[in-house]
């Protein structure tokens, strides 16, 4: 049976690109990541609300994978370092979305520290090294309740940096400023070598999950050295 990894699904792909220098930070260079990740999720189609997840030593078998995926050519996962948490949106043939699947199970739980789950994740062979750059836009939104409560989204980091009062004066006006349920973070959206984003903590992690200017300026900062494109905009998105 053919079992693809992520690499040599991007290799087919043809959609990554190999550097031996890295010029500027990514976000993997992140304080947040460098621990190994202590849970995973999973969720079909974006719905984040009723994703499927587990703990790092506990993975879920080959046939508990199979029977949740159930023949589908769409999934994300998301792997969790503590409030800080890395996703990637996989699209293929059902066979190799399984095996893509077990691919992100088995990093998670083999990992040691967050630089070996990335290699394990992706290779360095495959654009490694530039996980975490070029970020197209961010958004900000509840945890595990992106569609329910609702999100904002902006430009490229620099630029939101640079805007900061527009972009928390629309945060302000959201739901997201009203919600005391949930925790809330930013995610900083790559396109390339996969659709993959970071996301930071902007919140206090206790009720009633206050939304943190001070946390979301450094969020920012940090993912503004990462070479961003720039973008403009601010919008905010709602869904009952």
């Amino acid at each position: 049976m053919f079992k693809p990894n992520l690499a040599q699904y991007l290799k087919a792909a043809g959609n990554y690109t190999h550097s031996t220098h890295r010029p500027a930070p990514a976000m993997l260079d992140h304080p947040a990541f460098q621990g190994a990740p202590q849970l995973g999720q999973f969720a079909k189609h974006g719905a984040w609300e009723s994703a499927w997840a587990w703990e790092r030593d506990r993975p879920p078998s080959p046939a508990a994978l199979q029977t949740y995926l159930a023949g589908a050519t769409e999934v994300a996962f998301e792997a969790f370092f503590g409030p800080a948490f890395f996703g990637v949106r996989l699209q293929a043939e059902a066979p190799k979305i399984e095996a893509l699947a077990q691919a992100c199970v088995s990093a998670l739980h083999t990992s040691i520290d967050g630089p070996h789950f990335f290699f394990a994740l992706i290779g360095e062979a495959t654009g490694f090294h530039d996980l975490g750059r070029l970020i197209a836009f961010l958004e900000v939104g509840a945890v595990n309740a992106w569609r329910t409560v609702g999100s904002v989204r902006a430009g490229a980091p620099s630029l939101a940096l640079a805007q900061l009062d527009v972009l928390w004066q629309a945060l302000a006006d959201s739901p997201l400023a009203r919600d005391a349920s949930h925790r809330k973070a930013v995610e900083l959206a790559v396109a390339s070598p996969l659709p993959h984003w970071f996301a930071l903590p902007v919140s206090s992690q206790q009720p009633p999950y206050e939304l943190d200017r001070d946390l979301l300026r450094e969020a920012l900062r940090f993912a503004a050295k990462t070479d961003a494109v720039p973008h403009s905009g601010v919008r905010t998105s709602a869904q009952p």
